[in-house]
């Protein structure tokens, strides 16, 4: 089972930037700047991307369990340095162990890369897990580290 996450940022050097809200967006999602300068969950699956993800808004009293939900939320996104441990949205069914490497699912989350889609884990985020975990019955937060 996995531990309980307080917090999206783990360990190591990040910068934070804010966008405002283009959708609900999870605290530990995949994330990217849509042509409209708004935030919104990765939304192509196993392709390059930015590690930027939607971090807790602290500041307002929120934790990781409270979504962003209107166009006028602003959401807080940690883009983490490589090397950083992050605690990222893993896809509900996902089965990780560690040392697994991470892509994004496609809808904000991140899925274990199989061996056949090696071919597009050249560049953007991807994560090695750092924790195990059984099938997940939800999307859960899983502790990751940047490379």
């Amino acid at each position: 089972m996995a531990a309980t996450h307080r917090r999206i940022h783990g360990k190591g050097p990040y910068q934070t930037e804010e966008y405002k809200a283009g959708g609900t967006i999870t605290p530990g999602m995949l994330v990217k700047v849509n042509s409209s300068g708004l935030a919104v969950a990765h939304p192509t699956a196993e392709i390059p991307a930015v590690a930027m993800f939607a971090e807790e808004d602290a500041l307002q009293g929120n934790e990781v369990s409270d979504n962003y939900t209107t166009s006028s939320n602003r959401v807080l996104c940690i883009l983490p340095a490589k090397g950083s441990v992050v605690n990222v949205l893993v896809a509900s069914g996902e089965t990780i162990a560690i040392g697994d490497i991470l892509v994004s699912g496609g809808d904000g989350t991140l899925i274990k890369a199989e061996a056949a889609t090696s071919g597009t884990l050249n560049a953007g985020a991807l994560l090695e897990a750092t924790e195990a975990t059984s099938e997940l019955a939800a999307n859960t937060l899983i502790a990751c580290r940047v490379i």
